[in-house]
């Protein structure tokens, strides 16, 4: 965990800034450290990244259209030290995947401590604010972790939760709060326009049950859309749990013109069918786009093996990963990454 120098160190930052910008993985784990964040102090502009797990050099010229007085990247797992070398101002550092070395810029990784410790960048926010409880709860849920503030969540939300689950899977899908994170989830999926009005609705929501029981205009929006992808995504699950068979690893690929459900998909199938590796891949374009799942094999460097002599990347956690290659280069990386795993 990262101490409680470094907590105070990451408030007094925030303190201070006028004018953040706040840069963030575009998955329920970073939006939900920004929206803690954003919620709390009040202040600060949010940029939402999609694409490649990197925050670029050409992020600046969206950035300094804000002129911010300090950066906040939160949730990437690498930040190219040509964005730190031409910020205008001070950058600070909030993730959780493995460690890389940067200069010039204020580092805050549990892992530091502790290279198994990998606690979601929304704990790592909520340990800042300690505010909106329900959101970095769903945070970590999502990112498939069970802080130890969860008993508090169960006394202020006993209808959400009733009892400690035994694991993230049993949080997520055999609670109410999980229709909640796939509320949540779905409605960061689309085109930019709706994903920016449900991001405003997020903003505006005080409690979960604004959504739940569709108590308020923002509520009754996400809750709408939610409603309109679910039967979408429960289409797509029918036909990725038809293609279950004795193979160690559980493969499904689906078009572009379905929304992107691929980590939604891959989570579920991972908690349902705990002996596999899942592997779904949405082809868009000349690629395919993977997330990767495995409870009981660690995947990572596998799929970093993997890729060597592929137009692609890949990279995340353990048991959890995501990947994009080339669509002519997508056979090869499933027959290395068999090589790599059996």
């Amino acid at each position: 965990m990262i101490t409680n120098k470094d907590i105070n160190e990451i408030r007094e930052f925030l303190e201070n800034s006028n004018n953040p910008v706040f840069l963030f993985d575009d998955d329920p784990d970073g939006v939900c450290a920004y929206l803690l964040l954003k919620k709390h102090y009040g202040k600060g502009i949010g940029i939402a990244t999609k694409g490649p797990p990197n925050i670029e050099e050409k992020y600046l010229s969206v950035v300094k259209k804000h002129n911010p007085d300090l950066i906040v990247v939160l949730d990437k797992p690498i930040l190219d030290q040509e964005f730190i070398d031409n910020s205008p101002c001070q950058i600070i550092w909030l993730d959780h995947h493995p460690l890389i070395k940067r200069n010039n810029v204020k580092y805050y990784n549990p892992r530091t401590n502790d290279l198994d410790d990998n606690r979601p960048t929304t704990y790592l926010a909520y340990s800042v604010v300690k505010t909106n409880l329900w959101i970095a709860m769903l945070g970590c849920v999502f990112d498939y972790y069970i802080p130890d503030f969860t008993k508090e969540f169960i006394n202020e939300y006993p209808d959400l939760m009733a009892k400690t689950p035994k694991d993230p899977g049993e949080a997520k899908y055999a609670t109410e709060f999980g229709k909640i994170i796939n509320i949540f989830s779905f409605n960061l999926k689309g085109e930019s326009k709706d994903i920016n009005k449900s991001m405003k609705s997020f903003e505006e929501i005080k409690t979960p049950y604004e959504i739940f029981n569709k108590e308020s205009e923002a509520g009754i929006y996400l809750y709408k859309r939610f409603e309109k992808l679910d039967k979408e995504y429960k289409k797509l699950l029918e036909k990725a749990e038809k293609s279950l068979n004795e193979d160690k690893i559980l493969l499904f690929t689906y078009l572009s013109n379905e929304t992107s459900f691929t980590g939604d998909l891959a989570n579920e199938m991972s908690y349902k069918y705990s002996d596999k590796i899942i592997i779904i891949g949405r082809r868009k374009d000349d690629r395919v786009i993977m997330s990767i799942r495995s409870k009981k094999i660690k995947i990572l460097y596998s799929i970093e093996k993997s890729l060597v002599g592929i137009n692609g990347y890949g990279g995340g956690h353990d048991y959890a990963c995501g990947a994009s290659v080339d669509a002519d280069d997508f056979e090869r990386f499933i027959e290395n990454f068999r090589k790599e795993i059996i």
